[in-house]
């Protein structure tokens, strides 16, 4: 049985490319949002195989086109790579600079081919400009990814970059000017065979990385009110519980608020239910610019809204109801938003409880005693 050569691991690399580059392409394109990234990262694999193929080309084109195109293609792979997880991160994406880099990489790829041939000067160059580019990529999942598919990458870039420096370092050494990239020498068959397989395993870590966005924004949606962008009922119960079972663990005390707006039907009514949901909009963000980052708002149904306030006793709850309740009272300056103000229950956790359903009860019946007193009111039970 014949043993597997570095060629063949090229071309496997470079076809498996090509089919992971059309899934990304699919995968973007049919997508129910829009992920930043995925368009880079679908061309990278496609640019790389493009690489694969002039390279395979050495008999039928000139050799100077294949050195030119194929190390063009390559790094434009890479490179895309590296921008789509810019995009992807929400970063600025820094193609501009790297375009100009790759510009110069190429001009003096054609220094070293027809000014003064020099293979080892050749590979020093892309070595080195590849070497930052992956480095630089690396630095960016490890700063800013998370997740499994963001440390493989990291991973696989940093492998990718350590074979680089070592081929660049040992060029001039190992190789001789009018030395071939189909040299039989074992450092040129390791780092060739390493860029392919890693622009294969890029191609799949984008793929995991889409998959994880994908999954955590589904769960997003499935706990977040499209509206309000607050926790949906189902969210914001199950934060309550969590914060209920805490409480009779530890005994650390917290609070609930439940909030509706007054006379919100004639809001509909007057002006429309799209002025009806700028004002659901508006109450969530004032809701929100007074509370602290440890306290959760959701939409607990309609008008109404539910708000935890984290180890918070009966005084704290008070306070910061009353500071929602001057806030939302106070006429918005938005166009299209007409005046409004709401009602707020408060129930602290007690030992009379034996579940939170029962906390939440009464609360429902300060918010009931406070719209049977005028509204725009806040009362505690």
């Amino acid at each position: 049985m014949s043993p597997i050569t570095p060629l063949a691991l090229i071309s496997v690399a470079g076809l498996t490319n090509a089919f992971l580059g059309v899934v990304l392409w699919g995968v973007r394109r049919h997508l129910p949002f829009t992920i930043p990234g995925a368009l880079p990262w679908s061309l990278a694999p496609l640019l790389c195989t493009g690489s694969t193929f002039f390279f395979g080309l050495e008999r039928v084109l000139p050799a100077s086109i294949v050195m030119l195109c194929g190390n063009a293609l390559l790094m434009s792979g890479l490179g895309f790579f590296y921008f789509g997880s810019q995009l992807f991160l929400r970063q600025r994406c820094t193609w501009r600079a790297w375009a100009l880099a790759g510009a110069a990489l190429l001009a003096g790829l054609g220094l070293f081919w027809w000014i003064q041939p020099d293979f080892r000067a050749r590979t020093l160059l892309f070595t080195s400009v590849a070497a930052m580019c992956n480095g630089a990529h690396a630095w960016l999942l490890l700063r800013h990814g998370s997740g499994f598919a963001a440390r493989l990458m990291a991973q696989v870039l940093v492998v990718l970059c350590s074979v680089l420096v070592l081929r660049a370092a040992t060029t001039f050494w190992l190789d001789a000017p009018d030395s071939t990239r189909t040299t039989q020498a074992l450092m040129q068959q390791i780092y060739a065979v390493s860029l392919h397989l890693s622009a294969l395993l890029l191609s799949i870590g984008c793929l995991l990385m889409i998959s994880e966005r994908v999954r955590h924004e589904f769960e997003y949606q499935a706990t977040h009110d499209s509206l309000t962008g607050t926790l949906t009922r189902r969210g914001i119960f199950q934060a309550c519980e969590v914060e209920w079972a805490r409480w009779q663990r530890y005994g650390r005390s917290f609070s609930v608020l439940l909030l509706d707006i007054d006379h919100f039907k004639r809001i509909n009514d007057r002006w429309g239910h799209q002025a009806g949901d700028r004002v659901l909009q508006d109450c969530t963000r004032k809701i929100m610019a007074r509370l602290r980052n440890t306290d959760v708002v959701g939409r607990y149904g309609g008008e109404e809204f539910v708000v935890l306030l984290r180890e918070a006793d009966t005084e704290a709850a008070q306070a910061a109801a009353e500071r929602i309740r001057q806030s939302l009272e106070l006429r918005t300056t938005t166009p299209g938003i007409p005046a409004y103000t709401a009602s707020i229950g408060v129930a602290t956790a007690a030992a009379e409880d034996d579940c939170f359903d029962a906390m939440l009860k009464r609360a429902d019946m300060g918010l009931y005693q406070a719209k049977a007193s005028g509204r725009n009111q806040v009362v505690a039970l």
